[in-house]
C-alpha cells in the first residue's frame, strides 16, 4: 500500500504556524491584561475567571470558566473577552446586553456540535481562525436549532455579528479577517436574516411582551404619589432653599450636617413628616445640635423623585430612555386651552419629537423634578442622586450636553421602586413570575387602560406613543391580557344581550324574513316539547309561564350557538341580524361579488372554494332579501338613526 506524503517547507509547517498564532495571541493578551475595567466591573481585572458587573440588575456576573470549561477553548475565550471589552467601552453597548449575547453565542452556536473547534487548541498547537466559519454551517446550525427546539435567540447571532464588525480593531483583526456570515453575504441585517430562517423552518417567533400592572396596583401608586404632588407649592420652596444651602456650602456633606439644613427641614416639618418622618443622627455636632441624618435627606429627595416619575410615566407612557432624556423646561402651559400643559419629549427610537397634552398633576411633578437636585450641572430633568455629576462614561469624557444625565435604565427602574418600598405596596405586574414593573410595563398598562375605555385606542396610542403606523399600537392592545379579558367580557355580554333579544322576539312572534320563519318553526317545536314535559310531570303551566320557559330555553340555545361559533349573529348596518351558519360553504349574497372577483384574479375554480367556508361581508349587507337575515322589531328600530346618519 502506497501513501502520498506532502513535504512542506519549514516556514509552512504546522509547528511554525502554531508558534506564530500563539505569539499573536500572547500579544493580544498582553495588550489587554492591564486595561482599566472600572467602567464594566465592580472590581477585578481583565483575566479574572469571574467578571462581577458594575451597576447590574439582571446579570450580576459572568463566569468564563463555566462558559469555556475546556483548556483548549482559551483562544476563543480570550477573543470573547476582548470583544466584550470593546463593545462595552467603546461601542456604547450595555454590559449586561453583551454578556447575555455572549452566553447565547456559546450555548447555541459554540456548543451546537457544528462549531468544529474554531479558535480552540492546546497550548502551542495550531488552531483554525474565524475565517474557517462557513455561511452554510451557520445556516445549518440555525435551522437545526429552530426545528429541534422550536426557537432561537437573536442574541447569539447578534454577538457573532458584533465580532464581524470588529474586524478592523488592531491586534484583533488577524483572528477575525476573512469571516463570512450568511446575512452579510445577502446584504441584510442579522435580525432580518433570522426571520427568513424562521419562515423557512415554519417557526414563528413569539415577541417579548411587557406585562401590564393590575389596576389595583396602579391605584395604590396614585394614592401614594398624589399627596406628594399636591404639596408641590411648599416642597418647591423647600427644595429651592435647600439648593441655595448646597451652593453656599460648596461641600454637600457639610451642608447636610449643618444646623442650617436642620432648621430648613424643620421649617417645612408639617409638609415633610407625613411624606417621610424626619430621622436625626445619633451624635451632636460640636456639642451644639443633633443634625438630621444625611441618609434621610438623600432618601427624601429620591422618594419625591420616585413619586414624580411615576406620575409622569402614568400620564405619558414614555420609554425609559425617553424619560431620562427629558430636559428642564420640557413642560409648558397651553396658550389656548386652560388646564392643559404640553410636555415635549424627543423619542430616541424614531427620532421624532412628541408634544403630549398633560394635566396639572404631571406639570407639578415636572416642576418638582426641576427643583430636586443635588448638583446643578446639566440640563436633564431627572438629575443624578450624586452630589457631583459624572463627567465620564463608557471610558470617554462626556460633552457639556450629556452632563448630569442618568446614564443607565436600571437607575431609573431603581428609582421607581423607592415609592412602593417606602409605603409597602406592590408594583408587581400580571406576569406569572410576579415581576416588578419597569417603565415599559407602565407603557403597556397605559395602553391597556386606554384600549379598555375607548374605541379609538389605536389612533390615540399611535399619537401618544409616537408610532409611525398602527402595527405597534395594535400589538399593545391585542397582546395585553387585561384588554383581552375586558374584550371577552364585552363579547360575552353582547352575545347574552343579543340572545335575549332574539329569544324575546321569537317567543312573541316579532321576527320576520326567511330566517325568522325557520326560527319560529323551531320555537313551535320547543314549545310543544315544553307542554309534553309539563303533562308528563303532571304540571299545569299558565300561558305566561309557558312563554317564560320558552324564552329561557331559546336564550340558552341561541347563546350556546354564539359561544360555540355555530352562527355569526352579527347586527349589520341594514339593522338585521346575520344568523348565517359558520359551516355554510356557499357564498353569502353580501360577499358573492367580492369572492367572484377574487376567484377570477387568483385563477381558483369555484368548485374548490365551495369546499371552503367563506366569511360574510356585513358592510355589503343586502338586508331582508338574504335568507340568513333575521328581522326583528327591537333591532329594526335602529335602522332609522342609521339612515339619518348616512343622509
Amino acid at each position: 500500500m502506497s501513501v502520498n506524503i506532502e513535504v512542506l517547507s519549514h516556514q509552512d509547517s504546522l509547528y511554525e504556524i502554531a508558534n506564530k498564532q500563539w505569539e499573536l495571541l500572547d500579544a493580544l493578551e498582553a495588550k489587554y491584561v492591564n486595561v482599566d475595567m472600572s467602567n464594566i466591573l465592580r472590581e477585578g481585572q481583565f483575566l479574572d475567571p469571574i467578571w462581577f458587573l458594575k451597576d447590574a440588575s439582571s446579570i450580576k456576573s459572568i463566569n468564563f470558566k463555566t462558559l469555556f470549561p475546556n483548556r483548549e477553548q482559551y483562544p476563543l475565550e480570550l477573543i470573547c473577552r476582548v470583544v466584550c471589552y470593546q463593545l462595552s467601552t467603546f461601542q456604547g453597548v450595555a454590559t449586561e446586553t453583551n454578556f447575555a449575547r455572549l452566553r447565547a453565542f456559546v450555548n447555541q452556536i459554540v456548543n451546537s456540535g457544528q462549531w468544529d473547534n474554531i479558535m480552540c487548541a492546546e497550548r502551542n498547537q495550531p488552531f483554525t481562525m474565524f475565517s474557517a466559519i462557513e455561511s452554510e454551517v451557520i445556516t445549518n446550525i440555525t435551522q437545526t436549532r429552530l426545528v429541534v427546539n422550536g426557537g432561537i435567540s437573536n442574541g447569539a447571532f447578534d454577538f457573532l455579528n458584533k465580532v464581524y464588525h470588529l474586524k478592523d480593531i488592531e491586534d484583533l483583526n488577524v483572528f477575525i479577517l476573512g469571516i463570512t456570515l450568511p446575512w452579510v453575504e445577502q446584504g441584510i441585517g442579522v435580525n432580518e436574516w433570522l426571520e427568513q430562517q424562521r419562515e423557512v423552518t415554519g417557526v414563528i417567533k413569539e415577541n417579548s411582551f411587557y406585562a401590564p400592572m393590575p389596576f389595583e396596583n396602579v391605584s395604590s401608586l396614585v394614592q401614594n404619589a398624589l399627596p406628594i404632588i399636591d404639596s408641590s407649592a411648599e416642597l418647591l420652596e423647600f427644595f429651592g432653599e435647600f439648593g441655595s444651602l448646597l451652593n453656599d456650602f460648596g461641600n454637600p456633606h457639610r451642608a447636610k450636617n449643618s444646623k442650617r439644613a436642620k432648621l430648613t427641614i424643620e421649617k417645612y416639618k408639617e409638609v415633610i413628616s407625613p411624606i417621610l418622618p424626619i430621622e436625626y443622627a445619633h451624635h451632636t455636632v460640636n456639642e451644639d445640635f443633633i443634625p438630621v441624618k444625611g441618609k434621610w435627606i438623600t432618601n427624601f429627595f429620591n422618594l419625591t423623585k420616585s413619586a414624580c416619575i411615576w406620575i409622569i410615566l402614568l400620564s405619558t407612557g414614555l420609554r425609559n430612555i425617553d424619560m431620562r432624556n427629558l430636559r428642564i423646561g420640557c413642560c409648558q402651559p397651553s396658550k389656548r386651552y386652560e388646564g392643559i400643559w404640553w410636555l415635549v419629549a424627543d423619542v430616541q427610537k424614531t427620532k421624532n419629537r412628541l408634544v403630549i397634552p398633560v394635566g396639572e398633576p404631571t406639570y407639578k411633578a415636572v416642576k418638582l423634578l426641576e427643583a430636586i437636585r443635588f448638583s446643578h450641572e446639566g440640563g436633564f430633568l431627572i438629575s443624578s442622586s450624586k452630589h457631583i455629576a459624572s463627567k465620564k462614561s463608557w471610558g470617554r469624557q462626556l460633552n457639556a450636553d450629556e452632563l448630569g444625565k442618568t446614564q443607565h435604565g436600571t437607575t431609573l427602574n431603581d428609582l421607581l421602586k423607592i415609592l412602593p418600598s417606602t409605603y409597602n405596596f406592590s408594583i408587581s405586574t400580571i406576569a406569572e413570575n410576579d415581576s416588578e414593573a419597569t417603565a415599559h410595563c407602565i407603557r403597556a398598562t397605559l395602553a391597556g387602560y386606554i384600549s379598555q375605555n375607548t374605541n379609538a385606542a389605536i389612533l390615540i396610542l399611535k399619537r401618544l406613543f409616537g408610532h409611525s403606523n398602527a402595527l405597534m399600537p395594535n400589538e399593545y392592545i391585542y397582546r395585553n391580557p387585561l384588554v383581552v379579558k375586558k374584550r371577552k367580557e364585552l363579547q360575552t355580554k353582547l352575545c347574552e344581550d343579543m340572545a335575549k333579544d332574539m329569544a324575546f322576539a321569537v317567543t312573541y312572534g316579532q321576527v320576520g324574513g326567511r330566517n325568522g320563519e325557520r326560527l319560529l318553526k323551531g320555537a313551535k317545536s320547543i314549545k310543544s316539547e315544553i307542554e309534553r314535559e309539563s303533562q308528563l310531570n303532571n304540571q299545569s303551566l299558565t300561558e305566561m309561564e309557558l312563554f317564560q320557559t320558552l324564552e329561557e330555553r331559546l336564550t340558552e340555545l341561541y347563546l350556546d350557538d354564539m359561544k360555540n361559533g355555530e352562527t355569526y349573529s352579527l347586527l349589520t348596518p341594514m339593522a338585521v341580524i346575520c344568523n348565517r351558519a359558520c359551516n355554510n360553504t356557499s357564498d353569502s349574497p353580501c360577499a358573492a361579488q367580492i369572492n367572484r372577483q377574487e376567484r377570477i384574479a387568483s385563477g381558483i375554480k369555484k368548485a374548490i372554494t365551495n369546499a371552503l367556508s367563506t366569511l360574510p361581508n356585513p358592510s355589503q349587507c343586502v338586508g331582508a332579501s338574504c335568507s340568513d337575515a333575521l328581522l326583528g322589531k327591537k333591532w329594526l328600530c335602529n335602522l332609522g338613526p342609521l339612515i339619518q346618519y348616512y343622509i
